[in-house]
């Protein structure tokens, strides 16, 4: 499930995973990145800034597989793996299932759950983010039975930071969390050797992120915070409540609105994520039969609080979807991934409490039916529509596109992404475009500046590319290849400026999604009678 077809499906090549792929192998050829930089510490993607750490773990699978999809997905999908081991073993230390069945039913209804195959199988970091966070949860579960494993749940928690965003918000949050609700457990006096060694080992992890921690590379996420809308909610009550009151009250009632629909039975398991790239066709995170389950579990949890097993569970469910809480986006199914092991914990919870109370029902075939279905479900949304339905959306055409412009060196290809996310790098992915070669072609200052540099410019040239906004004043009165969709170049605009149609690539729902007019700058000289200052160009 996690492997199969890996390199086919998703059907494309996302950015996100283009230019991660890129930069593993750029760094792998020079030591350094797209930019120029040697071992960032932090990936300058597209002028934001991503942790390092799935760049780098992608390096020696690309020396082993070459730059392909396979080998820029290969450490979400063996990170998908580790994590449903990782998911058995909490379940069972936590002890939380009264029947063997449930618990290996409730660890096969996690590995097949939308929210982590989709995810898992996406070349970037999400998959890897969510291992660490979720092996960190389990050691640091046995840390409150044995502080010894204290040092190693820091430290691992502070690995955790630079897999992924999430983690420098949940990471901490979660730690004192745990410390300060199993204070008792954790910090004792036989205890405190072990914390206070856990924390020099984190802090000492942490030294990389302690020399960029003021620049634009370490908060380049602080832009997604809702900071307008809190803003115009407290000039709204500023009337009323004096402004240093009303701008607490508004950040605390937005963080509470978006934080509360992370529960919400609609987004979990009836609604897929609004953003076509970040969902499966017709299927929601979890299925939607185990809506009932997971209500048992929560109401099994409200009730047994002060149980330890219990406690920690929902300490889980409180503290996951704060970083995602804390973005304009509604309910992102990216942000809020650590959210999945909770919620996985409590439907099996669930699910284990309500086949003990009916004990004369024919449970076990009733459940595994279900299973089977919600198998099949899967399988049709994200093997069967999802590589047709989703294909634009992954980037699909690139490769063919790619194809098109090698078999070709000596003509120019100006390609339009006026509607496209950078095209750049898809190109130089699919190209494998010599590394060495593409960083004496970028701004030589955004390497001097790697950190606070966070101006992005997709217009790129390299090679025989030039990756830009269409320009129909010049680009028709020079010999070239002219690239964009339908509404980039038009049937109307080709016959107007004498364009030869040289070929068409087209999704698997017969969309198109790249078009290539080859310019005639004679024929349109002649019709315009060389009236044009760019009549003659070469």
């Amino acid at each position: 499930m996690y492997f199969y077809k890996l390199d086919s499906i998703p059907n494309g090549l996302y950015v996100d995973e283009a230019t991660t792929g890129y930069n593993a192998y750029s760094l792998l050829k020079t030591g350094n990145d797209e930019y120029g930089k040697a071992i960032p510490i932090a990936m300058r993607f597209f002028g934001s800034y991503s942790p390092p750490l799935y760049t780098y773990l992608t390096i020696p699978v690309v020396a082993l597989k070459s730059l392909t999809v396979f080998a820029t997905r290969f450490i979400s999908a063996i990170s998908g793996v580790l994590s449903v081991l990782i998911f058995f073993l909490l379940l069972e230390s936590l002890n939380i299932s009264k029947s063997k069945y449930t618990l290996l039913l409730g660890t096969f209804l996690f590995a097949i759950s939308p929210w982590l195959i989709f995810y898992s199988r996406a070349g970037y970091e999400l998959g890897l983010d969510y291992f660490f966070f979720s092996t960190s949860v389990f050691i640091f579960w046995l840390a409150i039975k044995n502080p010894k494993f204290l040092i190693p749940a820091v430290a691992l928690f502070s690995i955790s930071t630079y897999a992924g965003h999430t983690q420098r918000i949940l990471a901490p949050v979660f730690i004192l969390s745990v410390l300060f609700i199993f204070r008792k457990e954790l910090l004792s006096k036989k205890t405190m050797k072990y914390l206070l060694s856990g924390t020099v080992l984190g802090a000492i992890i942490q030294i990389p992120h302690l020399t960029i921690l003021t620049t634009p590379a370490f908060l380049s996420k602080t832009s997604l915070f809702y900071k307008d809308v809190v803003l115009s909610q407290a000039e709204k009550i500023s009337n009323t409540l004096p402004r240093l009151i009303a701008l607490p009250l508004a950040a605390t009632r937005e963080f509470f609105s978006q934080y509360l629909t992370y529960f919400s039975p609609r987004s979990l398991f009836f609604l897929p994520d609004t953003d076509p790239q970040r969902s499966i066709p017709e299927l929601s995170v979890f299925y939607s039969w185990l809506f009932i389950p997971y209500l048992f579990g929560l109401y099994h949890i409200a009730k047994n609080k002060k149980n330890k097993k219990f406690k920690y569970i929902l300490l889980l469910l409180l503290a996951t979807p704060i970083p995602a809480a804390l973005a304009a986006d509604p309910f992102s199914t990216q942000r809020a991934l650590p959210l999945l092991l909770p919620i996985g914990l409590t439907i099996t919870l669930g699910m284990d409490r309500l086949i003990h109370k009916l004990k004369g029902i024919y449970w076990k075939p009733i459940l595994l039916f279900l299973t089977f279905i919600s198998f099949l479900l899967l399988w049709r949304s994200y093997f069967v529509f999802f590589p047709n339905e989703r294909a634009k959306a992954w980037g699909y055409g690139f490769a063919e596109l790619a194809d098109a412009i090698r078999a070709n060196p000596d003509t120019k290809y100006v390609i339009d992404q006026s509607r496209t996310k950078p095209v750049y790098i898809e190109l130089a992915f699919y190209l494998k475009y010599p590394p060495e070669k593409f960083q004496q072609e970028v701004d030589q200052s955004i390497a001097r500046n790697y950190y606070t540099n966070v101006d992005f410019s997709d217009n790129y040239k390299f090679a025989n590319i030039e990756t830009r906004n269409l320009n129909w004043q010049e680009d028709i009165y020079k010999e070239q290849v002219l690239v964009g969709d339908e509404l980039a170049i038009s049937v109307s605009q080709a016959k107007e400026h004498f364009l030869t149609k040289v070929f068409e690539i087209r999704d698997p729902i017969e969309a198109i999604i790249f078009q290539g007019y080859k310019t005639n700058p004679k024929a349109k000289c002649q019709h315009t009678q060389n009236l044009s200052s760019f009549c003659g160009s070469p």
